[in-house]
């Protein structure tokens, strides 16, 4: 019986993230209806520009890894209870990082250029993601803030270098020269956009996955973050948690601003991100912090975003606003429907430590400490060691309750 309402809570969990896009792609159709525009025709242009050709599908890839890469490093973040809403910023440093080694640097041959200017983005992007994460370790000061606040200072920063120190000569627009082939990602498949950076997502996945499920380090970081007083108790050093899971984000988002600069752009230049880090937060809690969670919301938020390419001249005129608002509404629905489930999951683990709390006596013992050998009164039974447990997933049910 325990067992099947656990089944029927993970199904939920899973049915979450699914049911949060389709609500919002439904609101989103209403409102296009109500604007006078067809929603069937809009959304349909949107699938033929996301993956209605080999071109459409490639550049619906080349979308989802600047997206991927960020909110796999925000997801370890969360895992430790800590939120990393510095991506945007960490991906800026890391781009400055690999388009200055590859401009100048040693002058190295492929592969070693590419690799020598991503593993400098990953460097500068862990370095600006340990900042919050040592002020929050040793100053206890919220990594929100600090985090939140470094993106524009990152920004600013890459707008300075662009406009004037390594301002292309003779350009028109605010950006460096193209970097030397030697420090580009190469295209995989001819005739799309699709390069290297794509194998250095999926390896990342993988990376990521493993480290977070099969190392000491991610175990220490999932018990920081699902009980850092407790971890503390237990001897697990939580300022080195904390900082490690603040770097390693940060070197994620940094890397998918090498990526950017040596694949897709090909050169830093001013508004290099379309709020790639930003949208990265919400692709991690769609995607539930599961690295294969997470594959799928960023490759939803790629085709979205190269659908809305298209869909003003397919579509009569629609607006192509239409795509951040379904993002907008597809993480509303899915705040709410956790909330919903969370609820759910403190009344199920309420139910279950109560039904382990109480253990009827053994007839042979309660008669021994009666005395008595006639007819055993009703047991009044006895604590089990699961009681606290009980008391604790009570407090929880009603916490979530509300008052």
């Amino acid at each position: 019986m325990i067992n099947r309402q656990r089944l029927r809570l993970q199904g939920v969990s899973l049915a979450i993230p699914v049911l949060s896009v389709f609500l919002a792609l439904a609101v989103a159709a209403a409102l296009l209806r109500a604007s006078g525009s067809n929603p069937i025709a809009a959304y349909q242009d949107m699938i033929s520009s996301a993956v209605g050709s080999p071109f459409a599908l490639g550049t619906t890839l080349v979308k989802a890894v600047p997206r991927l890469l960020p909110a796999l490093g925000i997801a370890i973040a969360l895992r430790a209870g800590l939120w990393n809403i510095g991506a945007e910023g960490q991906l800026y440093i890391g781009a400055l990082a690999a388009a200055g080694v590859a401009l100048y640097g040693p002058a190295l041959s492929f592969p070693f250029g590419a690799a020598l200017a991503l593993v400098a983005a990953m460097a500068a992007g862990a370095l600006w993601g340990a900042i919050p994460g040592v002020l929050r370790a040793f100053r206890g000061i919220n990594e929100v803030i600090i985090s939140l606040m470094l993106v524009y200072v990152a920004i600013q920063l890459v707008n300075y270098i662009v406009e004037g120190p390594w301002l292309a000569p003779h350009s028109t627009f605010p950006a460096t020269s193209i970097v030397a082939n030697a420090f580009r990602l190469p295209i995989l498949v001819p005739g799309t956009l699709v390069n290297a950076g794509l194998i250095v997502a999926l390896v990342a996945v993988v990376v990521t996955w493993f480290l977070i499920s099969r190392t000491s380090w991610g175990l220490r970081v999932r018990s920081v973050g699902a009980n850092e007083r407790g971890s503390r108790v237990l001897g697990v050093r939580v300022s080195g948690v904390v900082v490690s899971a603040m770097a390693v984000s940060g070197a994620l988002a940094g890397l998918a601003g090498g990526v950017e600069v040596l694949g897709t752009r090909g050169r830093l230049l001013e508004g290099l991100s379309s709020n790639y880090g930003f949208e990265a937060i919400a692709i991690a809690l769609l995607g539930r912090l599961n690295p294969l969670g997470i594959v799928a919301a960023s490759l939803l938020f790629g085709a979205l975003d190269a659908g809305g390419a298209g869909l003003q001249t397919a579509a009569q005129g629609t607006p192509a606003a239409i795509v951040p608002i379904v993002e907008a509404l597809a993480v509303v629905f899915l705040l709410i429907g956790l909330g919903i489930f969370e609820r759910m999951r403190a009344r199920q683990l309420a139910a279950d430590a109560l039904r382990r709390s109480v253990v009827p006596a053994p007839a042979d013992e309660s008669a021994a400490e009666s005395g008595t050998t006639g007819p055993r009164p009703p047991a009044t039974g006895r604590r089990h060691p699961d009681a606290d447990d009980a008391t604790t997933a009570l407090l929880t049910a009603r916490k979530a309750e509300g008052p």
